[in-house]
């Protein structure tokens, strides 16, 4: 079976190291897949050379206009590598508002009748407003997304990595045509730990991230803050883009200026894998506040190393289900309101909430605000991870001037007992295991094959917006 995986870029990240591990599970299932990217991979790319076409209109930013290009360059590198087309187009987050040529050659090949397994990791409609505005504003608004975001047809599945995504579908319209299909998860082989010394620790805390502003960087460093002076925080690596670097100089800057016990970008400076660091570590940490499928959740326990910081239940839900114990994480994070003053944060979930309405041209409602506020404050205490930046700096000043009491703070980052490691790295190698992950896409793969070409048909893309638009769990650093 020949597979095309088409993503924009093969940048380090946890979409491409599924695309790593898919093609390395396609080859044990004999299939020959070939990885379609809009860039040239770096050079420690762990894909074969002659298993990559670039194309470069798959990269970001490309316009509608030149899909009619990206089309035929995608079908010219499949001619190319088998003098026929893929019996299988396998494509990672088409609709998430990075390439605006992509939605409308997705729906060309729908209409077509190509076989087309549409995988999706984020959402614009969730936490991501401003994909969704340049969406609309480049595919001619809502009724430009309807005539092409979502197509259905019998050759068409969607995937997505957890339950709580395949249900939004659901209540989209998708219903069976929404599969479920968790990442396989395992560690490099080889690898060295890093030494505590090294840092100037005898205790170090790793937070295995990508510092993007979703990865709640102020939650990290106020544990950096409360930390006693023989251990170390560590965040692994630096962002990439434009956005997200500005925010991450705004917290080195920060966390220099109060001479916090953190280290960033620690791959980077020390040349070190993420593995290293993991298996270096006394604890990993986690203070995301929102994951496609959640990795810094599972990796660790492959490592030795138990796991500390923020629940996410959308995500872990589905890993408890499997059997993992993670009773070390905490859902909230709360911290006295006064701290930072009811009035601000009233503001914050305010502005937030109208420049989010406004984004994705859905009127503001009173019950919006009604909801954040539950989310954000409980018995006057609110939730730090769901502040912004500027109201996190706040509190982490305070507490390491010494101004603010931690013994008020809710939670704690002591991470599992041995036995809990033990019995959670046996669950995560028969649960996601390359072997499984590999016969589930077969299996998707087959019954997309046996199914007859038809028209499709369009889900209506606001009806995806409305499933998951509520503020229910809302948090400023994704509105």
């Amino acid at each position: 079976m020949r597979v095309a995986i088409l993503h924009f870029h093969l940048r380090a990240g946890g979409v491409t190291r599924v695309i790593e591990m898919a093609c390395e599970a396609l080859l044990r299932e004999g299939c020959e897949p070939l990885v379609i990217v809009g860039e040239a991979p770096p050079t420690d790319c762990r894909i074969r050379p002659d298993l990559i076409a670039v194309v470069p209109d798959l990269a970001y930013g490309v316009a509608p206009g030149r899909a009619e290009r990206m089309h035929e360059e995608v079908d010219g590198a499949m001619l190319r590598q088998w003098g026929s087309q893929a019996d299988i187009l396998h494509l990672h987050n088409h609709s998430l508002g990075k390439n605006f040529a992509l939605p409308l050659v997705v729906s060309r090949w729908a209409r077509e009748g190509r076989r087309l397994l549409l995988q999706i990791h984020d959402f614009a409609e969730n936490g991501r407003p401003a994909n969704y505005r340049r969406m609309l504003e480049a595919l001619g608004g809502q009724p430009g997304l309807d005539a092409c975001l979502y197509p259905m047809a019998p050759r068409i599945r969607y995937a997505t990595l957890n339950s709580a995504d395949r249900k939004r579908l659901v209540l989209a319209g998708l219903k069976s045509a929404c599969e479920l299909l968790p990442n396989p998860v395992s560690l490099p082989p080889g690898g060295e730990p890093v030494e505590k010394s090294a840092l100037g620790a005898d205790r170090l805390i790793v937070y295995p991230t990508r510092a993007i502003r979703r990865k709640n960087i102020g939650e990290a460093l106020l544990w950096a803050a409360l930390a006693s002076p023989d251990e170390k925080v560590v965040l692994t690596a630096a962002p990439q883009s434009g956005p997200d670097l500005a925010v991450y100089e705004e917290w080195t800057t920060f966390a220099g200026s109060l001479d916090l016990p953190v280290l960033f970008d620690g791959q980077g400076f020390f040349g070190r894998s993420t593995k290293d660091f993991l298996l270096g570590a006394d604890v990993c940490l986690t203070t995301s506040v929102a994951e496609g499928f959640g990795m810094a959740f599972l990796e660790p326990w492959l490592a030795g190393c138990p796991l500390a910081g923020r629940d996410l239940p959308a995500v872990t839900g589905d890993f408890r289900h499997a059997g993992l114990a993670l009773e070390s994480l905490y859902q909230r994070l709360d911290v006295p309101l006064d701290w930072v003053g009811r009035e601000a944060v009233r503001e914050l979930a305010k502005a937030k909430i109208r420049a989010t309405c406004e984004a994705y041209e859905v009127s503001f409602r009173d019950e919006f605000m009604r909801v954040a506020w539950e989310a954000l404050v409980q018995k006057d205490m609110v939730d730090f991870g769901r502040l912004d930046e500027i109201l996190q700096r706040k509190i982490i000043a305070g507490l390491a001037a010494g101004n603010l009491p931690s013994s008020e703070i809710s939670a704690s980052i002591t991470g599992g007992a041995s036995a809990q490691v033990t019995s959670n790295r046996r669950v995560v190698e028969e649960q996601y295991d390359l072997l499984r992950y590999g016969k589930s896409l077969q299996n998707l793969y087959d019954r997309l094959c046996s199914e007859d070409s038809a028209p499709p048909d369009y889900l209506e893309a606001a009806e995806v917006l409305n499933s998951g638009l509520g503020f229910e769990d809302f948090f400023a650093l994704r509105s």
